[in-house]
């Protein structure tokens, strides 16, 4: 159990936190941060679509389990490690990234289990095979920037238990007080995965006042600095904003409350809610770039296609609109095999990105006060609308919350528009009929209403 001592630093941090984040959002709520484009962009540094590659579902346990029972039933007579999956399909993996259009990709290296997927020779908690080799060689072979997930906060490989927390929980922060063991684990964890596979990033869970999560930022900042380091968790927290590259946190619904709690075997979970109310927060609070990370099914630990699949597509507009990058996770079976329910997801996200991905990808949102710009009225209110910069024009992102497919009417209601010249739909590429009256501009469309968004391109 952690020292007073250490609870009381880590409610003074979550504290300092709390009041650094609450100012800035009312400063920006009131002055939002002005977007700019960055000249040759990396990928990391604009909008974009990745896919985050699962193997920590495992049919039957929740993400919160008894790991004390969970690590006897996967150990062998002999107390080694008794592996029995998922056995990864790295090939498919790297294929359905190509086929629909990814940006960047990354997988599991080691969940909070412990068990790791490439090639360490600091434990023998690990899979025979190294995957992680195959996918650093495949991603390259396919020109996809690549990244590691690696869960650092969390750790219940058997050879930790003198200094595990708490063994029942998935919860247990192994270094919340200096572990040097551990701490000296992760480098050279880390170190084994740089030198052996050069990725092009490192995607850490999760952002924490714990040793880990300074230990690691050390360890990268110091021995490869050029090294694109992303935390989950880390948008909510103002601290990280200068340390990392890019920020990241979740969002499990299209919209809804920001948070809600859910029980999960016992344990009660924050869940992280609309993508829309983070979005656009998102939009008028950072500067540095960001992502948003969610399910592809209904839950991490249930693969199972949403209600809507377009929902889920409908998240990544909204996110990438907003300047954001989106992250999909996509689980894995136990014999190496993705749900097909999920395959499904991602290949109905990516037959609706690929035609859009430069408007994604080369535009960065205009600076406005509200979540919608207030010179825009959308007639049916249920369009959200997001306004962005493309090069000499402007896009206007009318996201279709319900798939109403009724005429839409989009009124300009400022002289800030007056110099349109044409507005054109897109990807179509069709040129819609403007009526003008003084400052304002109206447009109708009346056929080919996407069930998912309305992209509107407006020349000057």
């Amino acid at each position: 159990m952690a020292s007073a001592k250490t609870i009381g630093r880590m409610m003074k941090e979550f504290g300092t936190e709390a009041m650094l984040g609450v100012s800035k959002l009312v400063f920006r709520l009131m002055f939002p941060v002005e977007r700019k484009p960055v000249v040759h962009a990396a990928w990391w540094q604009k909008p974009g679509f990745g896919i985050q590659y699962q193997i920590e579902y495992r049919p039957g346990y929740e993400w919160e389990r008894d790991f004390a029972e969970f690590n006897r039933r996967m150990k062998d007579a002999n107390g080694a490690l008794k592996f029995n999956g998922p056995f990864c399909k790295v090939a498919q993996w790297v294929a359905l990234s190509r086929e629909v259009g990814a940006d960047y990709h990354m997988m599991e290296s080691k969940w909070h289990d412990g068990i790791c997927y490439f090639n360490t020779h600091l434990t023998n908690w690990k899979t025979e095979i190294d995957y992680a080799g195959q996918f650093a060689e495949l991603s390259r072979q396919a020109g996809i920037p690549f990244l590691y997930y690696y869960s650092s906060v969390f750790d219940h490989n058997p050879q930790f238990d003198a200094i595990q927390p708490n063994p029942h929980s998935t919860f247990s922060v192994i270094a919340l007080e200096p572990q040097p063991v551990y701490e000296q684990y992760l480098r050279e964890q880390y170190r084994e995965i740089m030198e052996q596979y050069q990725p092009d990033g490192m995607w850490i869970d999760w952002y924490w006042p714990d040793q880990s999560t300074r230990t690691t930022i050390d360890f990268f900042r110091t021995n490869y600095p050029k090294l694109v380091l992303a935390f989950n968790m880390s948008n909510l927290f103002t601290s990280s904003y200068e340390k990392l590259n890019y920020t990241s946190s979740e969002a499990h619904d299209l919209d809804g409350p920001f948070v809600k709690i859910i029980r999960s075997e016992g344990a009660y979970l924050p869940v992280f809610c609309s993508a829309w109310k983070w979005s656009t927060i998102g939009r008028r609070m950072h500067a540095h770039p960001s992502e948003i990370i969610t399910p592809s099914g209904r839950w991490w630990s249930d693969p199972s296609l949403r209600d809507d699949p377009y929902d889920l597509i409908r998240m990544a507009a909204i996110v990438m609109a907003s300047g954001g990058k989106f992250c999909t996770g996509v689980t894995e079976r136990l014999d190496g095999g993705l749900y097909p329910d999920q395959v499904k997801q991602l290949r109905l996200l990516g037959a609706w990105y690929v035609p859009r991905k430069g408007m994604f990808t080369g535009s960065f949102p205009l600076r406005y006060r509200g979540s919608e710009p207030s010179t825009i009225r959308v007639h049916p209110r249920s369009f959200k609308t997001i306004a962005c910069c493309h090069g000499e024009d402007t896009l206007i992102h009318l996201i279709n919350m319900d798939s109403a497919t009724r005429p839409i009417t989009i009124q300009f209601c400022s002289k800030t528009w007056s110099g349109i010249t044409s507005i054109v739909m897109e990807p179509a590429g069709r040129e819609l009929p403007i009526t003008r009256s003084g400052n304002k501009m109206l447009v109708t469309i009346k056929e080919d209403i996407d069930p998912i968004d309305v992209i509107l391109r407006l020349k000057r």
